[in-house]
Protein backbone atom coordinates (compact mmCIF):
# COMPACT_ATOMS: atom_id res chain seq x y z
CA UNK A 1 0.00 0.00 0.00
CA UNK A 2 1.28 3.04 -0.95
CA UNK A 3 1.15 6.01 1.43
CA UNK A 4 -0.55 8.12 -0.85
CA UNK A 5 -4.23 6.29 0.60
CA UNK A 6 -2.21 5.73 4.36
CA UNK A 7 -4.09 8.38 6.08
CA UNK A 8 -7.07 7.12 4.51
CA UNK A 9 -7.07 4.07 6.56
CA UNK A 10 -5.70 5.71 9.70
CA UNK A 11 -8.88 7.88 9.50
CA UNK A 12 -10.96 4.83 9.07
CA UNK A 13 -9.48 2.81 11.89
CA UNK A 14 -9.93 6.17 14.24
CA UNK A 15 -13.27 6.53 13.04
CA UNK A 16 -13.75 2.59 13.33
CA UNK A 17 -11.88 2.37 16.88
CA UNK A 18 -12.44 5.64 18.88
CA UNK A 19 -15.17 7.45 17.46
CA UNK A 20 -17.75 4.41 17.41
CA UNK A 21 -15.64 1.89 19.50
CA UNK A 22 -15.53 -1.96 17.87
CA UNK A 23 -18.82 -3.55 18.41
CA UNK A 24 -17.03 -6.67 19.30
CA UNK A 25 -15.92 -5.60 22.47
CA UNK A 26 -18.94 -5.96 24.01
CA UNK A 27 -18.24 -10.06 23.27
CA UNK A 28 -14.38 -9.15 25.16
CA UNK A 29 -14.04 -9.30 28.69
CA UNK A 30 -11.58 -7.17 29.06
CA UNK A 31 -10.84 -5.02 32.10
CA UNK A 32 -13.11 -2.23 33.77
CA UNK A 33 -10.23 0.51 33.98
CA UNK A 34 -12.67 1.46 37.27
CA UNK A 35 -13.07 -1.92 38.20
CA UNK A 36 -15.10 -3.09 41.20
CA UNK A 37 -18.45 -4.20 39.84
CA UNK A 38 -19.06 -2.76 36.25
CA UNK A 39 -20.99 -4.05 33.44
CA UNK A 40 -21.71 -7.60 33.44
CA UNK A 41 -19.45 -7.91 30.74
CA UNK A 42 -16.75 -5.99 32.09
CA UNK A 43 -16.29 -3.81 29.24
CA UNK A 44 -13.13 -1.50 28.47
CA UNK A 45 -15.27 1.57 26.80
CA UNK A 46 -13.08 2.87 23.59
CA UNK A 47 -15.00 5.44 22.62
CA UNK A 48 -13.14 8.89 22.44
CA UNK A 49 -15.77 10.52 24.62
CA UNK A 50 -16.27 7.72 27.44
CA UNK A 51 -12.45 7.47 27.80
CA UNK A 52 -12.15 11.10 27.87
CA UNK A 53 -14.58 11.54 30.30
CA UNK A 54 -13.05 8.80 32.27
CA UNK A 55 -9.97 10.44 32.44
CA UNK A 56 -11.20 13.63 33.54
CA UNK A 57 -11.76 15.61 30.70
CA UNK A 58 -14.70 18.13 30.37
CA UNK A 59 -14.36 18.81 26.60
CA UNK A 60 -12.81 16.06 23.91
CA UNK A 61 -14.43 17.59 21.03
CA UNK A 62 -12.45 17.44 17.61
CA UNK A 63 -12.30 20.82 17.35
CA UNK A 64 -10.81 21.35 20.84
CA UNK A 65 -8.08 19.17 20.43
CA UNK A 66 -4.27 19.88 19.41
CA UNK A 67 -3.49 18.07 15.85
CA UNK A 68 -0.01 16.55 15.14
CA UNK A 69 1.06 14.65 11.63
CA UNK A 70 4.28 13.04 11.33
CA UNK A 71 6.08 12.78 7.73
CA UNK A 72 7.86 10.21 6.21
CA UNK A 73 11.24 11.91 7.52
CA UNK A 74 9.95 10.90 11.14
CA UNK A 75 9.22 15.05 11.92
CA UNK A 76 6.20 15.42 14.15
CA UNK A 77 4.42 18.86 12.92
CA UNK A 78 1.71 20.82 13.87
CA UNK A 79 -1.19 20.67 11.61
CA UNK A 80 -4.89 22.49 11.05
CA UNK A 81 -7.56 20.69 12.80
CA UNK A 82 -9.49 21.48 9.82
CA UNK A 83 -7.48 20.17 6.95
CA UNK A 84 -6.16 17.00 6.16
CA UNK A 85 -2.35 15.90 7.35
CA UNK A 86 0.33 15.42 4.02
CA UNK A 87 -0.90 12.24 1.85
CA UNK A 88 2.71 10.78 2.81
CA UNK A 89 2.01 11.40 6.31
CA UNK A 90 2.65 8.17 8.31
CA UNK A 91 0.69 8.50 11.76
CA UNK A 92 -1.19 11.28 13.18
CA UNK A 93 -1.77 12.69 17.18
CA UNK A 94 -4.27 14.14 18.48
CA UNK A 95 -4.17 15.97 22.22
CA UNK A 96 -7.00 17.64 24.74
CA UNK A 97 -5.34 19.35 27.87
CA UNK A 98 -6.92 20.28 30.47
CA UNK A 99 -5.59 19.34 34.28
CA UNK A 100 -5.56 15.68 32.35
CA UNK A 101 -4.17 14.63 29.17
CA UNK A 102 -5.58 12.78 26.54
CA UNK A 103 -3.38 11.37 23.68
CA UNK A 104 -5.26 9.70 20.86
CA UNK A 105 -2.17 8.23 18.59
CA UNK A 106 -2.37 6.52 15.10
CA UNK A 107 0.49 4.73 13.41
CA UNK A 108 0.54 2.94 10.32
CA UNK A 109 4.11 1.86 9.63
CA UNK A 110 6.03 0.48 6.65
CA UNK A 111 2.98 -0.17 3.57
CA UNK A 112 0.33 0.83 5.51
CA UNK A 113 -0.72 -2.60 6.05
CA UNK A 114 -0.36 -2.37 9.91
CA UNK A 115 -1.86 -0.20 11.95
CA UNK A 116 -0.95 0.79 15.63
CA UNK A 117 -3.52 2.70 17.75
CA UNK A 118 -2.94 3.79 21.34
CA UNK A 119 -5.73 5.96 23.26
CA UNK A 120 -3.51 7.29 26.56
CA UNK A 121 -4.28 9.21 29.87
CA UNK A 122 -2.08 10.97 31.91
CA UNK A 123 -2.51 12.88 34.83
CA UNK A 124 -1.27 16.11 36.12
CA UNK A 125 1.90 15.42 36.61
CA UNK A 126 2.71 13.69 33.20
CA UNK A 127 2.33 10.41 34.72
CA UNK A 128 0.19 7.58 32.80
CA UNK A 129 -3.01 6.49 34.17
CA UNK A 130 -4.36 4.02 31.64
CA UNK A 131 -4.30 3.02 28.01
CA UNK A 132 -6.13 0.91 25.38
CA UNK A 133 -3.81 -0.14 22.26
CA UNK A 134 -4.85 -2.19 19.16
CA UNK A 135 -2.11 -3.35 16.67
CA UNK A 136 -4.22 -4.47 13.47
CA UNK A 137 -2.12 -6.20 10.83
CA UNK A 138 -4.31 -6.28 7.81
CA UNK A 139 -2.43 -8.77 5.24
CA UNK A 140 -0.77 -11.40 7.54
CA UNK A 141 -3.69 -12.49 9.78
CA UNK A 142 -6.09 -10.01 9.51
CA UNK A 143 -6.28 -9.81 13.32
CA UNK A 144 -6.12 -6.89 16.30
CA UNK A 145 -4.32 -7.41 19.31
CA UNK A 146 -6.09 -5.70 22.30
CA UNK A 147 -4.44 -4.44 25.45
CA UNK A 148 -5.79 -2.44 28.22
CA UNK A 149 -4.08 -1.33 30.88
CA UNK A 150 -4.46 1.01 34.49
CA UNK A 151 -1.49 1.82 36.18
CA UNK A 152 -0.28 3.14 39.37
CA UNK A 153 1.46 6.37 40.69
CA UNK A 154 4.87 4.60 39.54
CA UNK A 155 3.60 3.71 35.90
CA UNK A 156 3.63 0.25 36.61
CA UNK A 157 0.80 -1.50 35.08
CA UNK A 158 -1.79 -2.45 37.15
CA UNK A 159 -4.19 -4.23 35.60
CA UNK A 160 -4.04 -5.95 31.95
CA UNK A 161 -6.19 -7.45 29.69
CA UNK A 162 -4.73 -9.07 26.41
CA UNK A 163 -7.09 -10.43 23.57
CA UNK A 164 -6.89 -11.40 19.79
CA UNK A 165 -9.48 -10.62 17.65
CA UNK A 166 -10.51 -11.66 14.00
CA UNK A 167 -10.90 -8.43 11.93
CA UNK A 168 -13.03 -10.15 9.52
CA UNK A 169 -15.60 -11.68 12.17
CA UNK A 170 -15.32 -9.17 15.50
CA UNK A 171 -14.85 -12.82 17.17
CA UNK A 172 -12.01 -13.27 19.59
CA UNK A 173 -9.41 -15.59 18.35
CA UNK A 174 -6.56 -17.74 19.95
CA UNK A 175 -3.09 -15.79 19.64
CA UNK A 176 -1.82 -16.27 16.10
CA UNK A 177 1.21 -18.11 16.10
CA UNK A 178 2.99 -14.55 14.40
CA UNK A 179 1.59 -13.20 18.06
CA UNK A 180 5.61 -13.03 19.36
CA UNK A 181 7.16 -11.14 16.46
CA UNK A 182 4.37 -8.19 16.54
CA UNK A 183 5.69 -4.60 18.18
CA UNK A 184 5.35 -4.12 21.98
CA UNK A 185 2.46 -2.50 23.38
CA UNK A 186 2.96 1.10 23.37
CA UNK A 187 5.56 2.13 26.38
CA UNK A 188 4.84 6.21 26.92
CA UNK A 189 4.97 6.17 30.42
CA UNK A 190 5.08 10.03 31.09
CA UNK A 191 4.18 12.98 29.05
CA UNK A 192 7.48 13.73 28.02
CA UNK A 193 8.16 10.44 26.50
CA UNK A 194 6.17 11.22 23.30
CA UNK A 195 8.19 12.21 20.32
CA UNK A 196 6.22 15.36 19.72
CA UNK A 197 5.88 16.16 23.40
CA UNK A 198 7.91 19.24 22.33
CA UNK A 199 5.71 20.43 20.41
CA UNK A 200 2.61 20.65 22.92
CA UNK A 201 3.87 20.98 26.35
CA UNK A 202 3.59 24.66 26.49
Amino acid sequence: MKHSGLMALLLAASAMCVAQGMPSHAQMSTVDPHAGGGSPHGVVPSSRTVFGSECGLKDVSLNHAIVLSRSPQAAWALVDPAKAPGPNDTAVARIWRESYWMVDLHDAPGDGSTIHTGQMCFDPKGQITRMIDRYMDLKKCKCMRYTAANFDESGKAVKQEQKFVNMDTGVEMAAPGMAKDLPEVFGYRKLEQLPFYPLVKK
